[in-house]
């Protein structure tokens, strides 16, 4: 093989790799539809969760974003907020605040559960 074609041999190995790894001659992605226009062309009849996009009935309803590491917690001005689940060891604790009804109803002092929650929104902590 002489050097010229060795040469061009090399230049279509090396066009046909920064293509593939770079993309081109391929459609580019489409981009993805914006949250308004999510939140604009919802069918939803009730109150549409601005962090889940669920359907609800009323706002005190949406869920968390990430029920299985976070806890809903009520607060008295008939509004929640989501906190982290505690870490703890301790599977009878572990067990209650994945109740999704004991869990925002559990108070244990030294532990940021949605009692703690439910203080600092008092500010009494």
């Amino acid at each position: 093989m002489n050097s010229t074609n060795r040469v061009l041999v090399l230049y279509l190995l090396f066009v046909q790799t920064f293509g593939f790894l770079f993309n081109f001659n391929q459609e580019p992605p489409k981009p993805p539809q914006p949250y308004e226009d999510k939140f604009l062309n919802s069918d939803c009849g009730g109150y549409l969760c601005p962090e889940t996009m669920e359907c609800v009935s009323h706002a005190k309803d949406c869920p968390c974003p990430f029920p299985k590491s976070q806890l809903k917690c009520p607060l008295p001005n008939n509004q929640y907020i989501c906190i982290s689940k505690p870490a703890t060891h301790n599977e009878k604790l572990n067990s209650i605040y994945d109740d999704p009804v004991k869990g925002p109803k559990a108070r244990n002092k030294g532990i940021r559960d949605c009692g703690w929650a439910l203080e600092a929104y008092k500010d009494q902590v």
